[in-house]
């Protein structure tokens, strides 16, 4: 898996949660939609209909967007799509929380950047700590490192730019497999660590055509 496709997929959710404010100081924002409704009286805005949030080279598409005029938290519902340079990122319901900086995916969240592919039950992420963690079957294909992986759960951390897999994890990279109850894979070193009962096949190169 590319370092590069997760840092980006947190740098979109960054750029997301400061590019709703309509009255954004250094760039211009447009949020486009069939109806929209900014309500003072309740500091809300409400946005309907084929909404588009534009803003620099970043695009937001949904069916509806609620957000505080203060951005003190921020909803997109129904077929939300975040691209921007290359990446993708979608599912059916986004949450971003200013306070804690934390946000959440759901329904059927995935990740797409430069022939790596994300998905799970469930994305969560901290903007504080550059953290990553997705819940109910992890599934990861990287096309660039002819990697294949499963787990329960993942997590990764920008900081050590390690990916952690833990649970019934089973990593396919070229012709060799892991089984094991965690995988940490760190993406600079390319070096893997298996943890708990590990089976590691290394298949025979004189049976290779």
């Amino acid at each position: 898996m590319k370092n590069k496709s997760l840092i980006l997929s947190l740098f979109i959710l960054t750029l997301l949660f400061t590019s709703v404010n309509l009255l954004a100081q250094e760039e211009e924002t447009i949020l486009m939609a069939d109806k929209l409704i900014v309500d003072d009286m309740n500091s809300e805005i409400i946005a309907t209909g084929n909404v588009v949030l534009d803003r620099d080279n970043l695009k937001l598409t949904s069916n509806k967007l609620t957000a505080n005029q203060n951005l003190g938290e921020i909803k997109a519902t129904g077929e939300v799509v975040i691209q921007q340079e290359g990446s993708k990122l979608t599912g059916q319901e986004l949450t971003l929380n200013n306070k804690s900086k934390q946000g959440v995916l759901t329904g059927n969240p995935k990740m797409e950047n430069e022939g790596a592919t994300i998905t799970g039950n469930r994305f969560e992420f901290n903007l504080d700590t550059n953290k990553l963690f997705v819940y109910g079957g992890a599934h990861i294909v990287d096309e660039s490192q002819d990697l294949i992986a499963d787990a329960e759960e993942m997590e990764y951390n920008d900081v050590s730019q390690e990916v952690i897999l833990t649970g019934n994890v089973y990593a396919k990279r070229g012709t060799q497999t892991v089984n094991a109850e965690e995988v940490i894979i760190n993406l600079k070193t390319r070096k893997m660590i298996a943890k708990g009962k590990t089976k590691f096949v290394i298949p025979n190169e004189e049976s290779e055509e």
